[in-house]
């Protein structure tokens, strides 16, 4: 039993769990070598879900019963994690594909750390920082502890450990100085004989090594979370007086109410626009602030709830309902001052991003109103875990890209106008919407794709996609 407090903001007492099955390192040396091979040099693809089904595998089969369980919503949870490694394979927009693998990794240690509520889920990184920490004692342990005791040969350990460690560093070095040497290089390859030796760029294995030391943390951190969670104190009911927390819940519903009334005649663009501006130069100049007033009022919401008491359970919906319904309003204006920007200027990937930001918004706002109706409030911190993966999985299942070029192709039709430039710095994800454009015109809008990479990392998208990697001479020259 460990009872020194813990990193960050865990918890005082956080128990040792039981020693780590062998399987586990084995496991967690196999899934970092695996995805040292296939993640680094090379797109993403088929090795996303790969790697990550390995490291699910290896986690859940050196699982050890935990006393307090693992309830269907981390099932739920580790399901969304596995979909959101599999977008990898059907886009092939970077910043989506490195957006959904730290969403999975995300919910995968909340699983993990049986996160359930606010402290614990906001302090997810802390946490699960300090149990990679302990995971590298507690595994290495254990790696001792199942060291044969009668080795082959009667050779002392230390033998076998100094072969061991001078082949790796070996290894490591000869292919740092082949790399930095063509000469030494084709030395190696000569006393290699009928082996060609592949000495990869010095990049590479630099990206390999770190690759590989990540992963490997990352599933002992994984594995020791999931044998023991901190030991969370009971929460101890809010007990202030209702004027503390009733009053700013009052004062901003009163705020924002004053705001919709002043705009409600030009807030579904049903009035005219001020006389100094139009519609879509308000939605520039106010969809930012709505966003951050929205969330504003849920952290406020939050607060109130932990200090009322359970005797004013009816004041705080007093309070809270009518903020929730007019914040509500608000992200629904929001979101119209959005669509009338994007229907002037035209759409993009980071105005795209943002309505499916508040929209996640929206629907965390009828989350909170729901289960306030059902007095479920304790399973607020996993369902908005739980929606903010399932929005970024249908997020990337529509596919940013691909929305935006039929939206911009679109308007072209209509209007005339399209930024080709922008068009054709997008990724493959959007080659099927440009190819509905006109001959002068699609040429220079379809992306450029990367150069051929292994079949591990074929990807949907990029295998539907023409190869444009020649472009006419007169899109370079515009």
């Amino acid at each position: 039993m460990n009872d020194t407090p813990g990193l960050g903001l865990s918890t005082p007492d956080w128990p040792d769990p039981p020693p780590p099955r062998l399987r586990l390192l084995v496991g967690a040396l196999l899934c970092a070598g695996s995805a040292a091979f296939l993640l680094t040099d090379t797109a993403f693809g088929i090795n996303v879900p790969v790697t990550t089904s390995l490291i699910a595998a290896t986690v859940l089969l050196s699982r050890r019963s935990r006393a307090e369980g693992h309830p269907r919503s981390g099932v739920v949870l580790t399901v969304i994690a596995l979909l959101l490694s599999t977008v990898a394979v059907l886009r092939a927009s970077e910043w989506l594909v490195v957006g959904c693998i730290l969403a999975s990794a995300t919910l995968a240690t909340t699983v993990s750390l049986g996160t359930r509520t606010w402290k614990t889920l906001l302090a997810t990184g802390f946490l699960f920082g300090e149990a990679t920490l302990r995971a590298v004692p507690w595994a290495a342990a254990t790696g001792l502890r199942h060291r044969p005791r009668h080795l082959p040969f009667r050779a002392p350990a230390s033998v076998f450990s100094g072969v061991a460690t001078g082949l790796v560093c070996a290894v490591i070095v000869g292919a740092l100085l082949a790399s930095a040497d063509a000469g030494f290089a084709q030395v190696l390859s000569d006393v290699g004989g009928w082996f060609v030796v592949d000495v990869p760029r010095s990049d590479v294995i630099a990206a390999r090594i770190i690759t590989f030391g990540v992963v490997t943390l990352f599933v002992l951190g994984l594995g020791f979370a999931d044998s023991s969670a901190p030991r969370r104190s009971p929460d101890r009911p809010g007990d202030r007086h209702p004027a503390e927390w009733l009053v700013p819940l009052v004062l901003v519903a009163v705020t924002i109410a004053a705001f919709l009334a002043v705009d409600a005649t030009r807030l579904f663009g049903a009035g005219p626009a001020a006389p100094t501006s139009t519609h879509a130069e308000r939605a520039r100049e106010g969809f930012g602030q709505l966003i951050v007033v929205t969330v504003l009022v849920l952290l406020l919401i939050g607060w109130a709830g932990r200090l009322a008491a359970p005797r004013h359970r009816r004041l705080l919906a007093a309070g809270g309902g009518p903020l929730l319904a007019l914040t509500l309003l608000l992200a629904i204006s929001a979101l119209r001052r959005l669509w009338l920007y994007m229907s002037e200027f035209g759409w993009t990937v980071t105005r795209f991003n943002a309505g499916a930001f508040e929209l996640w918004v929206v629907g965390v706002l009828v989350l909170v109103g729901g289960t306030w109706l059902v007095r479920r409030t304790d399973l607020l911190p996993r369902l908005t875990a739980g929606s903010a993966g399932v929005g970024l999985l249908v997020v990337a299942l529509a596919g940013p890209d691909a929305v935006v070029a039929a939206a911009d192709v679109r308007r072209y039709e209509r209007t005339g106008d399209i930024d080709v430039f922008y068009l054709s710095r997008l990724s493959p994800d959007a080659t099927p919407a440009l190819s509905k454009l006109p001959d002068d015109v699609r040429p220079c809008a379809l992306p450029r794709l990367p150069d051929d990479h292994p079949w591990y990392s074929w990807n949907l998208s990029r295998s539907r996609a023409d190869n444009r990697s020649d472009w006419p001479a007169q899109c370079l020259r515009d």
